[in-house]
């Protein structure tokens, strides 16, 4: 299984810069979760127990709201989900569910941090592309927001809220990020 494992880790983009002997560490302390259609991974709310990368179906990123659920985004193969717990430890934000079947693999917290305090290469450089995927989502949200309450440009009529294509575009960036 840990070849297996090693196999569908290869395929990550947040793993890119491990080496063959550092996928062969996270292999080993990653567990694997098959989901049928509609499963939850997580629930808004759970305590993070770490991170899952999905290697094959689609899981539907949903959020409670107080006039039902939202779908936040849909995340496919190669994503990452619950990479903050791996930095924060803090409850889950929004529900992880299987829009059919799917297969992800699971980084548990406990282990993670066990290989990160033992000063693993692999487990640094995970914490390291988490941290750049965080530094470029805060940019993207910074360029998104300054557009968005800025000044109207001279002779344009002044707007109460959000243009809808500002929102289209708003949504289409979040859902390209991790959760």
């Amino acid at each position: 299984m840990p070849n297996e494992q090693t196999s569908a880790l290869k395929s990550m983009e947040l793993l890119r810069a491990l080496s063959a002997p550092e996928f062969d560490a996270i292999a080993a302390i990653a567990r694997r979760r098959e989901l049928a259609s509609g499963g939850d991974l997580f629930h808004e709310g759970d305590a993070g127990d770490g991170l899952y990368l999905v290697v094959s179906g689609d899981i539907n990123v949903i959020k409670q709201g107080p006039d039902g659920e939202h779908l936040l985004a849909k995340l496919g193969p190669g994503a990452v989900l619950g990479e903050m717990s791996l930095i924060t430890s803090e409850a889950r934000s929004a529900t992880g569910r299987a829009l059919a079947e799917a297969v992800v693999l699971h980084l548990p917290l406990a282990e993670f941090r066990a290989l990160l305090d033992s000063g693993s290469t692999a487990a640094l450089k995970i914490t390291y592309a988490i941290a750049e995927v965080l530094a470029r989502r805060l940019a993207t949200m910074n360029g998104i927001v300054l557009g968005l309450t800025g000044r109207p440009e001279p002779g344009a009529k002044a707007s109460s809220g959000m243009k809808t294509q500002d929102l289209k575009e708003l949504h289409r960036t979040m859902q390209v990020w991790s959760f």
